[in-house]
């Protein structure tokens, strides 16, 4: 957690979890009126060919994430005047009914707060370097996004990412 230096107190927390994520209280900014919560969890769902969803596994780029989740929250508090911002992604097995991402925010009125939230959670799902793999009964498959866009734009003519 940190303070943001402005003339108003600002609490950042932004982090990688392993297993599933909460909601916790966050330490109330007595100037806001609302609080907006994002919990992202694991549907249930049936391949039509690997039959139903056993849990999702997350892979992550640590070192890159967690700079980039810091910018993300300090970019929310300049745009959305919020006040607190704490968003926590899950890293390893995350079952069906449980929850991979908690994005909360607190601001001092409604708008702000479901925009920010809302902001957070699309910057993270395009722009986190974070790979995701659905661990079915009979089954695997690789959801790509963002995190094999890197990949292949890392990857030099060998196929092998450059380091």
């Amino acid at each position: 957690m940190r303070d943001s230096g402005r003339a108003y107190s600002v609490r950042i927390e932004t982090d990688l979890h392993d297993g599933p994520v909460l909601a916790v209280s966050l330490p109330w900014p007595g100037d806001c009126g609302a609080e907006s919560v994002f919990l992202g969890r694991t549907r249930g769902q049936t391949h039509p060919e690997f039959g139903p969803l056993q849990r999702l596994e997350y892979e992550v780029y640590a070192p890159m994430a967690r700079k980039l989740m810091a910018a993300m929250a300090d970019d929310a508090v300049a745009r959305f005047d919020c006040r607190a911002v704490r968003v926590v992604h899950a890293r390893g097995p995350i079952a069906v009914g449980e929850a991979s991402i908690i994005i909360q925010v607190a601001a001092p009125h409604r708008g702000e707060a479901f925009a920010a939230c809302r902001h957070l959670i699309e910057r993270i799902k395009h722009e986190l370097p974070i790979w995701k793999r659905e661990i079915w009964q009979g089954g695997e498959t690789f959801v790509e996004g963002i995190a094999a866009e890197i990949t292949q734009r890392t990857a030099g003519s060998s196929g092998q990412i450059d380091t």
